[in-house]
Formats: C-alpha cells, sequence, structure tokens
C-alpha cells in the first residue's frame, strides 16, 4: 500500500514537473529564477518599508516642529492678547503713560511672533486668522494713536470698547479656531501613525511572502526534478550494469538532467552497438567483422557519401596453412590485420575503417583519392613481411611442394596479396552485397596474375 501511494505521489509530482513552463528551463536558470523571485520581491518589501518608515518619519518631523510648534506660538499670541486685554482696560481706570508704553511694547512685540508662525504654516491655512490680524493691527495703531493724543478718558473708553475690543475679540477667537483646528489636526495624525505602522507592516510581510510564494514551485520543480532524474537515472544505471544496454529513460525536461538521460540513452545505444561489434569481430585480428562492415557500407551508400572499398584477399594461403600449420596461418592472419589497421590509421583519413570478413579476407574503406596509394603500401608492407614465415629452403626457392584441394601434389609460389577495388563515384552499386560480388570477381582475375597486385574497377556502372 506505501509503495502504491508513493508512486501515484511520484507520478503527480512527476506530471506536475514536466508540464509547466519551468520544465523547459536549466537547473542553472530555476535556481537562479527562484533567487531572483524571492531577492526580489524581498527587495521590493525592503524599499516599500524603508520608504514608509520615511514617511511616517517626515511626518512625526512635520508634527513636532510645525503643527506642535504652531499650537505652541498661538496659544503664546493668545497670552499677549490678553495681556494686552487687561492693560488696556487697566489703563482706563489709573491712566498711567507707564501703562500706555508697556501697552506699545507688547503691541509692537506681538508682528514678530507672528511672523515665526506665517513661516511655520502655508498661507491657505492661515488666511482666516491673517484677515483678523490686520484689523486688529489697524484698530490697535488707531487706538494707540488716540491714547498719544491725550484724548478724555471718557471719549478713549468709549473708542476701546467701540473698536478696538471687538478687533481684539474677534483675533483673539480667530486663534482660538485655528489652534482647535491644528490640535484636531494633530490627533488626526497621532491616531493614523499606528493605522500607517501596521499597513505598512503587513504590505511588507505581504510581499515577502508572495516572493516566497511564487518561489515555491520553482524550487518543488528544481527538487523534484532532481529526485525524479536521480530516480530514473540510477535505475538505467543498473540495468546497464547488468547488461541491457537499451534503457528507457523518461526524462523530457529540457534542463541539464534531461540533457544527460539524453546522453544516457545514446550511450546506451553505442554500447548495444559495441556490444554487436564484439561479438562480431574476429577473435584474431579484433577487427570488426561482416555484420558492422556491412552496416558500414550500406550508410556510406545511403548518405551518398563517396568511399573506395578495398576487397583484400591472400593467394595461396590454404597451401601454407597445410605445410605450415593452423598456428603459423593464425599468425599470418592477424600480422596482416595489424599491417592494414596501421597503414590506413597513419597514412589514411580520420573515417577510414578496416574490417575482417573471415579468414584471409579482409576489407577497407577509405577516399577515392587516398586508395590507390595505401593499396600499394599493403602490398609493399605485406611482400617484405611475408618470406619470413617460410623456412629457408622455401624462401630461398620461391614455392613448396604441395598437395592441392583435390589431394594432387603442385607447386605453389610464396603467399602474395590481392586488393579488389571499387569507387563509389565512378560506379552504381546500390548495396555492400553487390559491391562484394563484384570484387570476387574481380580477386578471381587477379589470382591469376603472378606477385600481389591491387585492381580499380574503372568502369561506369553495375557490373
Amino acid at each position: 500500500m506505501g509503495n502504491f501511494f508513493q508512486d501515484k505521489i511520484n507520478y503527480a509530482l512527476t506530471r506536475l514537473n514536466e508540464s509547466t513552463f519551468i520544465s523547459r528551463l536549466t537547473v542553472t536558470k530555476k535556481v537562479v529564477m527562484a533567487y531572483a523571485l524571492v531577492a526580489g520581491f524581498s527587495l521590493i518589501a525592503i524599499i516599500f518599508a524603508l520608504n514608509s518608515l520615511h514617511s511616517q518619519t517626515t511626518t512625526s518631523t512635520e508634527l513636532v516642529n510645525i503643527d506642535v510648534k504652531a499650537i505652541s506660538l498661538t496659544e503664546q499670541l493668545q497670552k499677549s492678547l490678553v495681556s494686552q486685554e487687561k492693560l488696556g482696560r487697566q489703563y482706563l481706570i489709573i491712566n498711567n503713560k507707564e501703562t500706555i508704553d508697556l501697552i506699545r511694547e507688547k503691541f509692537d512685540q506681538f508682528p514678530d511672533e507672528w511672523e515665526i508662525l506665517l513661516q511655520l504654516l502655508p498661507l491657505d491655512r492661515v488666511s482666516m486668522v491673517a484677515s483678523e490680524y490686520d484689523k486688529y493691527r489697524t484698530e490697535g495703531e488707531r487706538y494707540l494713536q488716540l491714547a498719544d493724543d491725550d484724548l478724555s478718558l471718557k471719549k478713549l473708553e468709549a473708542e476701546f470698547k467701540k473698536s478696538y475690543l471687538p478687533a481684539h475679540n474677534d483675533f483673539y477667537q480667530a486663534l482660538t479656531n485655528f489652534r482647535e483646528n491644528q490640535q484636531a489636526r494633530v490627533d488626526r495624525t497621532l491616531a493614523a501613525l499606528p493605522r500607517d505602522g501596521a499597513h505598512s507592516f503587513r504590505m511588507t510581510l505581504l510581499l515577502l511572502l508572495l516572493g516566497i510564494l511564487l518561489a515555491t514551485p520553482v524550487a518543488l520543480s528544481v527538487l523534484l526534478g532532481i529526485h525524479n532524474s536521480l530516480r530514473q537515472l540510477t535505475r538505467a544505471t543498473h540495468q546497464i550494469a547488468e547488461g541491457n544496454y537499451a534503457v528507457d529513460i523518461n526524462l523530457s525536461a529540457h534542463d541539464e538532467f534531461g540533457k544527460l538521460a539524453r546522453e544516457f540513452q545514446s550511450m546506451g545505444r553505442k554500447l548495444q552497438e559495441f556490444e554487436a561489434s564484439n561479438l562480431d569481430a574476429s577473435p584474431l585480428t579484433h577487427l570488426p567483422g561482416n555484420m558492422v562492415i556491412q552496416r558500414r557500407v550500406e550508410g556510406l551508400l545511403k548518405d551518398k557519401v563517396p568511399f573506395a572499398h578495398a576487397f583484400v584477399d591472400l593467394d595461396h594461403f590454404k597451401a601454407f596453412n597445410d605445410r605450415y600449420g593452423y598456428q603459423k596461418g593464425s599468425d599470418i592472419i592477424s600480422a596482416v590485420g595489424d599491417i592494414i589497421s596501421e597503414i590506413i590509421k597513419i597514412e589514411g583519413d580520420e573515417d577510414d575503417f578496416v574490417g575482417h570478413i573471415g579468414g584471409d579476407y579482409y576489407i577497407f574503406l577509405t577516399s577515392t583519392e587516398k586508395v590507390e596509394h595505401l593499396a600499394k603500401r599493403v602490398i609493399e608492407e605485406f611482400d617484405s613481411m611475408i618470406p619470413h614465415y617460410y623456412s629457408d629452403e622455401d624462401r630461398h626457392s620461391g614455392f613448396f611442394i604441395c598437395q592441392d584441394r583435390f589431394g594432387v601434389e603442385r607447386q605453389f609460389p610464396l603467399m602474395t596479396i590481392s586488393i579488389s577495388i571499387i569507387c563509389s563515384d565512378t560506379s552504381n552499386y546500390d548495396s555492400a552485397i553487390a559491391i562484394s560480388h563484384e570484387c570476387a570477381k574481380m580477386k578471381e582475375h587477379l589470382k591469376r596474375l603472378p606477385g600481389s597486385n591491387y585492381l580499380i574497377d574503372r568502369r561506369r556502372g553495375k557490373s
């Protein structure tokens, strides 16, 4: 039951990982994307938090340095007005010159305090108070001028109550209203600060959580992708270790693990081909055998790549084998394979191919430009090597007496080599079998010639 649910979970998670846009990204890009999401939203959250903190700090600073200070200045102005009113009433009673001088002193000092208030606040916030201030200043100047003109106390009192005192009281009331409005403004600002702080905190937290939330699918995709990929690659490794090279890795992602899976499958196919080649290879020369040779020739024909097909045959090999034994014959087979391979490796092209059909038959595939030179080099090396495999007597005489395949004694010369060459650009053969049949015909002609020889089919079309 546990395995059932585990398989279902793995299937669901795999489908989730493979069906999203994220699956088209590499692991590196996924990690960078997840980090960028978290870092980006964290940066936005930090900027938002700092901006909110700056805004609240600015508001608090303005509250202390402007609004609260304006209230304090308003209270001082009102105290000065109250003091001026008391002195004015006192002057009407005692008619003392020192009193009127004191009133003038306070009256003259009042504009300085008023200017400080005007500098703190924009004009639109003190416009109503300013109009009352102008009336108060006008009536105050007029009242003090009357006092300087030695107007009778009765007339001065009447003027005080009729003009100066109403302007004074209206200005005082305007200051009171202004102070109350300022106090209400301060109260509203103080009440809003905690709300703004809480809102900033919630928004900052929301941005952080949003970054984490958006990064979570990416992180899960990375983790699930790695888990699923490692699980399948581990299973594929076990299959290859057990000799099953046809591995099936179900990874369609375009990340590094998907690429690794495709390379793994390619490796499996190559191991299959390598195993087949080893099974088909000659145990003496370790060269590829018939199956690989045929597949290689068919591939070149299919791709229409110009090439030269050289068929190598040892003449009088059976007679040598009968006289000197199969071990000596095996040594010859191995040595000839080494000669051809070494020459092709050193003097041929990188893509050239050497195979061992079996017995004393070999094949090499090369370019049409180099095939004649390589054939000459093989003959040269073979003719230089082969005498050393004979006895001194046979080598000096240049032949030996031995029974042929029909049991008749006859004279056999020292072993030679024949190379039949067909070039694809001067022929129209459509299969490896057709080429091998034509090479067999050419070989029969070469065997009738003395010594080692090569023959290139320069005819156009099929034979």
